[in-house]
Order: C-alpha cells, then sequence, then structure tokens
C-alpha cells in the first residue's frame, strides 16, 4: 500500500555510516509526506485490518503522519543533520585525505546550522564537545599546512593562533632537535 502512494520510492535508504543512513531516512520520509498522509487517509488503509484497529502501532503512526508537530520537528532536525552529514561524507571516505580540511568544514557546517535553526544553542554545545573529543594537533596543523587556508578562505586571529600552535606542537614532537624546530617554525609563517 504505501509503495502505491509513494510512487515505488524506498524510505529505508542505507548509507555509509549509521549517522547517514538515519539521515537519508528522514530525508526520504519528509519527501514523501504528501504520499504518506494520503495512504493513512485513503479507504484502502481505513478498511485494512491495521486501519480498523484503534489501539495499534499503524493507529500510533497514523496519528504522527496526519499531524503537524512531527513534520515541523523534522525538517527542524534535517536542518541541523544536513550540514553535519556534509562534513562526515568525506571524513569517512577514502577518496582524499581530509586532515587539512576538517576544521573549515567543522566550521561551516556551524555556520550553516546557526543560520537555519532556532536551536543552534544546545547543537552547538554538542558539536563543540565532540570537537574538543577529536581535535588534535594534527588536525591543526593540517589545516595551517593547507594552501587553502593561507592563501583561500579569510580567518579570525582566534583561528590562525589556534591552527598555529597546533602545527608548533606538531613539529616539537615531530622534531627533538631544537635548532632544527627553530629552522622548521622559521619556514612557517602567519599572514
Amino acid at each position: 500500500l504505501m509503495k502505491k502512494y509513494t510512487g515505488c520510492r524506498e524510505i529505508v535508504c542505507p548509507g555509509v555510516t549509521r549517522f547517514e543512513t538515519q539521515f537519508l531516512q528522514l530525508q526520504a520520509i519528509v519527501q514523501q509526506k504528501q504520499g504518506l498522509r494520503n495512504m493513512f487517509n485513503s479507504e484502502e488503509f481505513r478498511r485494512s485490518k491495521f486501519g480498523r484497529d484503534k489501539n495499534g502501532l499503524a493507529f500510533e503512526a497514523r496519528q504522527i503522519v496526519i499531524g503537524n508537530d512531527f513534520w515541523s520537528k523534522a525538517n527542524d532536525i534535517l536542518k541541523v543533520f544536513e550540514p553535519l552529514v556534509k562534513v562526515l561524507r568525506p571524513v569517512d571516505g577514502d577518496e582524499k585525505p581530509t586532515m587539512g580540511f576538517i576544521y573549515e568544514a567543522i566550521d561551516r557546517a556551524k555556520q550553516s546550522i546557526q543560520k537555519c535553526s532556532c536551536y543552534y544553542s544546545q547543537y552547538q554545545e554538542i558539536i563543540d564537545k565532540r570537537w574538543r573529543f577529536m581535535h588534535s594537533d594534527p588536525h591543526s596543523a593540517g589545516y595551517f599546512l593547507n594552501p587553502q587556508f593561507q592563501y583561500g578562505v579569510e580567518h579570525g586571529s582566534d583561528v590562525y593562533r589556534e591552527t598555529f600552535e597546533g602545527t608548533k606542537k606538531v613539529i616539537m614532537k615531530l622534531e627533538r632537535n631544537m635548532d632544527d624546530q627553530i629552522k622548521a617554525l622559521s619556514l612557517v609563517s602567519i599572514k
């Protein structure tokens, strides 16, 4: 019955990661909003054993799909998920190294979420907490040494300072000789 009202489109959409799978499934459900509503309002559904059972899961699902609250919340969640999925796709993929790009990608995702979600402060806290857990000096160094960072995108002094500090720590860890550390650091400049 559902295939009839959704044009044979699947709602279960596997992704590369569990996070992406959840995003794709919710996105597919939202895209099929009208078809799902039509299905639950159809005479076929009402006459079916599921439609006649006022205590079952189908009745509960119908109430959710017919109402507006679920759709509003689902759209809000998609506005937050989409920028994060855009960050995670390249990180989880094997196509190219992402160390030099993840720093900016997280920043872009946070800005995108801030523009389109009234719940930004709650999500920002979660994202920042996760980033603090995952972030490392090699991330900072990778971004600092990325030519796009040096010559492409404008950043505040705090980003330069943070990424330069991470770069210094990486150089000091990789090179034990003080003179070589100084040489390496002199080759790395801040705009």
